[in-house]
């Protein structure tokens, strides 16, 4: 026999709609089986509709290369969605061995913290750059 979950009544085994109050008999395991196929869906959605970045703002232009690369890996270790007007794989080269600026684009609600992210990776760019000033100056010895 199986038992209603809704009004408790005791259904013939083969029966999949309670007599009583037409409620369809299902185990408990199959209920939570569609409880977490719901959820699982439900979760994906969310997670696609995160990708979306719907009100997309300029959150920097990036003239050098490395610089734009640093960023965009700010931005993945921050979770703050992004795009570019370019393709990530391809680094295109123009006239005179310059790179083509990259303008990276983040969703309006985290311009904020992209831009001050930027500023974060420009200011550590420009420490690092610091620390190398005196190599200029450097002299290789010759060995005697």
């Amino acid at each position: 026999m199986k038992t209603c979950h809704v009004c408790g009544f005791d259904c013939e085994n083969d029966a999949e709609n309670c007599t009583v109050c037409g409620a369809e008999l299902k185990t408990f395991e199959a209920y939570e089986q569609e409880l977490r196929e719901r959820e699982e869906q439900q979760a994906k959605k969310a997670a696609q509709e995160a990708l979306i970045i719907k009100n997309p703002v300029l959150a920097a232009t990036v003239d050098n290369v490395v610089a734009a690369e640093i960023y965009k890996d700010v931005l993945r270790d921050s979770n703050i969605n992004f795009t570019c007007d370019e393709n990530e794989d391809a680094m295109q080269i123009v006239f005179g061995g310059g790179f083509n600026a990259q303008k990276i684009y983040v969703n309006e609600s985290d311009l904020e913290i992209a831009q001050q992210l930027y500023e974060n990776v420009v200011n550590a760019q420009m420490d690092f750059e610091d620390d190398f000033d005196g190599f200029d100056d450097f002299e290789e010895f010759e060995e005697e």
